[in-house]
């Protein structure tokens, strides 16, 4: 009876000894080496991700955004890039190397193909070969339409403006991003638009749109092949003035430097006394489009209080004249 008691004491220690000895083990962090390649003849590199981090980091920080004004998103995920136990690139040849622990899972990545997973233990045990499967793509139909159907021009507040998901062509790659924007018509100017909500696309090389960073804004969009877009950089931000119209204040040609004819001229205008324009810009690879000065502006503890400006009817005179010279047989009246 005793001999079977010490049997069964001795076997509880082995037991107990083996799975520490297995969980001290699975917590320890090895290299793990393998190949992984995309399937469109290696155009694509391909990225290997401990444990989802970056795409966790990602959905953490949009959380955290508007909450912590002095949280440093930008730097905390280039750390996380930098990082080799996280995250690496394979080699010309598909080739990997990262360390990670035997509990952790490897996701793979690659532009424009489907991610994959596997835990680390399955990719020792089955010396895995991950080979990325791409999406499917189109080909791009470009409009031929050479006008507008239909032209709008208003004033309008934002609502929201958004980054589109990049179309997947087979045979191009597009340069720049489309952004979905949806305004409130406040005014309408030219074209009656039937609904007082516009939604339609801008394109963008830098980012978002320079026009969406006012609330209030002067805008020209077109219709075409069924789809409105904005006119490329045409837009004025705007503000209601004592007198309850609408008018932009500063040089009336101050996104149009390089404009010849500048037949219009700013006025005295009196803006609301709340009207007060923050002359910091924190945006490091956009500079501050406008040039807040005298005698258009006083500046007043970095911020610009308007003078002169220009009102909407012609703010519309001058951006008409160069929207025609844009299109051929289409002018606006």
């Amino acid at each position: 009876m005793k001999i079977i008691m010490i049997r069964h004491i001795v076997f509880k220690i082995i037991l107990f000894l083996c799975i520490i000895i297995s969980t001290f083990y699975k917590s320890q962090k090895i290299i793990i080496r393998g190949i992984a390649r995309d399937t469109t003849k290696d155009y694509r590199s391909v990225r290997i991700v401990v444990n989802d981090t970056l795409k966790k980091h990602m959905e953490f920080l949009k959380e955290m955004k508007g909450k912590r004004k002095k949280w440093r998103e930008k730097n905390s995920y280039t750390k996380l890039l930098e990082n080799a136990e996280l995250y690496t690139n394979v080699d010309k040849n598909g080739n990997y190397e990262i360390k990670a622990k035997l509990s952790d899972t490897l996701y793979f990545y690659s532009s424009r193909h489907f991610t994959q997973k596997y835990e680390v233990v399955d990719i020792i045990k089955h010396k895995i070969k991950v080979e990325l499967k791409p999406e499917r793509c189109s080909y791009k139909v470009d409009c031929e339409q050479s006008k507008p159907a239909n032209y709008y021009i208003f004033v309008a507040k934002k609502i929201s403006v958004n980054m589109q998901d990049d179309p997947y062509y087979c045979d191009i790659i597009p340069l720049s991003a489309e952004y979905k924007s949806v305004y409130k018509i406040e005014q309408q100017i030219y074209g009656h638009y039937p609904k007082d909500t516009i939604s339609f696309s801008t394109y963008d090389h830098y980012g978002s749109p320079r026009f969406s960073k006012y609330n209030t804004v002067l805008l020209f969009v077109g219709e075409s092949c069924g789809k409105l877009y904005h006119e490329s950089d045409q837009y004025f931000d705007v503000y209601k003035t004592k007198d309850g119209k609408w008018a932009s204040p500063g040089d009336p040609y101050k996104f149009d430097k390089a404009s010849k004819k500048k037949s219009i001229k700013a006025q005295y205008i009196e803006f609301d006394n709340s009207l007060k324009i923050d002359t910091l810009n924190n945006d490091p690879f956009r500079p501050n489009e406008q040039e807040y000065e005298p005698p258009y502006y006083k500046i007043k503890s970095r911020k610009a209080i308007p003078l002169m400006g220009t009102y909407v009817d012609d703010l519309v005179k001058l951006k008409i004249e160069i929207i025609n010279e844009r299109y051929k047989n289409f002018k606006l009246e």
